[in-house]
């Protein structure tokens, strides 16, 4: 399968030397990377620009057996006839068109008159229910889930041998842990209050703990909830050693912390609203992690699964198996793959772009 990807667009691309071992290696970063590495082993894949896009001709759209375009690549979405009508444009002689929406924000989803545009949705971490979405049921049966990365893994669009599970040396519950519970994330003026909330609370139960706030420029915080950045296996190693584990909510409600605690076989204790959250593989509450209800429920898990070995360190094994379902590139390649193909020529669904 033959798939032209219209990129993100970077307000500050990275350096040129950066931007050379990146295409060198095709070393993915940031919160796009397994979305990538799983369309780049799903298929051939040319990477273009909106600019780039824009330029090309018909005859090679049509070498294509599908557009997949990223909701940042700077292509207008939204329900402005002008918008509408520069969409259609855009998309004009592809057989199939997709859409990933790699926002954060589980609410965050795009207006009908632009999903119809598309045959598949690629959406991070999306509501269970579509009905949640201001959205018809037939576009809400596009939605297709996907996840952002885990940066204690490297992917490479390049180099298949980087995309292979990896592991910490040793998981967390063989690690004879020093503390109760560790946190460490950013926080802004505006943003992360649950952060700044559940940590007060956490010290304010005065709880074995490591970690803390990273403060951002814009955001203040008390000196009692600060922490420092740290590299990451000084991170790993810190999570490591904690009993509970915590997954607060930042721009979205699945983090990273949550992808790193499972990668590292740690006990997760996670907000609630991760329950609402479809996921390509799920995760069990109780079973894979533990969600708390409320901030006093978030303290009177601590310290229950900090005292219960044998419960906490259950979870935890089955956390680590359920990463391995939920973080497997090549079987997203494969339901990537199957969307596609159901979109393009000869498939279930064709794309018939809507009328003026």
């Amino acid at each position: 399968m033959k798939i032209l990807y219209v990129k993100r667009h970077h307000a500050k691309p990275p350096q040129r030397a950066l931007r050379f071992r990146n295409w060198l290696t095709g070393l993915v970063l940031g919160q796009d990377g397994f979305f990538e590495t799983s369309l780049h082993t799903a298929g051939r894949v040319t990477r273009v620009s909106l600019a780039e896009l824009q330029t090309m001709p018909m005859r090679r759209r049509a070498a294509f057996d599908a557009i997949v375009v990223n909701a940042k690549s700077g292509l207008p979405l939204s329900s402005q006839s002008g918008h509408l009508a520069t969409l259609d444009k855009h998309l004009k002689g592809f057989h199939a068109a997709a859409l990933f929406v790699g926002t954060a924000r589980a609410e965050t989803m795009l207006p009908d008159c632009v999903l119809e545009r598309f045959n598949v949705v690629f959406k991070r971490e999306p509501y269970a229910d579509p009905a949640r979405y201001a959205i018809s049921a037939r576009n809400g049966d596009k939605i297709v889930p996907t996840h952002l990365s885990n940066p204690l893994q490297l992917f490479s669009t390049r180099l298949a041998g980087w995309n292979r599970l990896s592991s910490p040396d040793r998981f967390g519950w063989q690690t004879d842990p020093r503390h109760d519970v560790f946190f460490l994330g950013a926080v802004q003026t505006c943003e992360f209050i649950q952060r700044q909330e559940a940590w007060q609370k956490v010290v304010d139960a005065d709880l074995d703990r490591i970690g803390g706030l990273v403060i951002k420029p814009d955001g203040p915080v008390a000196p009692a909830l600060a922490g420092q950045k740290v590299k990451r296996p000084d991170y790993l190693r810190m999570m490591l050693q904690s009993r509970v584990n915590l997954g607060l909510e930042g721009i979205g409600t699945f983090t990273f912390r949550h992808l790193e605690t499972l990668f590292a076989g740690s006990f997760l204790l996670s907000n609630p609203t991760v329950r609402d959250q479809r996921l390509r593989a799920p995760l069990v509450d109780g079973e894979d992690y533990v969600c708390f209800d409320d901030l006093d429920d978030m303290i009177d898990k601590i310290r229950h699964y900090a005292a219960h070995d044998s419960e906490r360190n259950r979870i935890a094994k089955n956390g680590r198996a359920a990463y391995e379902r939920l973080h497997d590139v090549k079987a997203h390649a494969r339901e990537i793959r199957t969307a596609l193909d159901g979109a393009s020529p000869g498939g279930k669904t064709q794309r018939v772009l809507p009328t003026a």
